[in-house]
């Protein structure tokens, strides 16, 4: 009986059932379930989102001690903010998530998807 030479892409490890999603897809996952405006209305103190769509300026920028409404902006379609008191600005929920609790990617990538009821293995 002769034995069949190990190839790769063969075995068990291999099953494309207990595969776990990759990191941009999970990237996918979370911004399709948890939107901006439900992130940033959790998040931000006395934001009032008052448009669908478009840059907002509105609510405290929770990086500094702020007093004026309207020094921080939001972008409700990607979830890109900037503060205009102080400067800090990021692409997307996670970056701003990172960013307030001083957190590393993967760390803010599984709250975050814990937050929004996506279950990880």
């Amino acid at each position: 009986m002769t034995q069949k030479k190990w190839r790769p892409g063969q075995g068990r490890r291999n099953h494309k059932h207990f595969t776990r999603p990759t990191i941009p897809q999970r990237l996918i996952n979370l911004k399709a379930t948890l939107s901006p405006i439900q992130f940033f209305l959790e998040e931000v103190e006395r934001f009032e989102p008052r448009r669908e769509h478009g840059w907002i300026n509105s609510g405290l920028c929770p990086f500094h001690t702020d007093t004026r409404t309207g020094s921080f902006s939001v972008s409700l379609d990607s979830g890109a903010f900037h503060c205009f008191s102080c400067g800090t600005a990021g692409g997307d929920i996670i970056s701003f998530y990172r960013l307030k609790y001083c957190l590393g990617f993967m760390d803010a990538l599984r709250d975050l998807e814990g937050r929004a009821g996506i279950w990880q293995r």
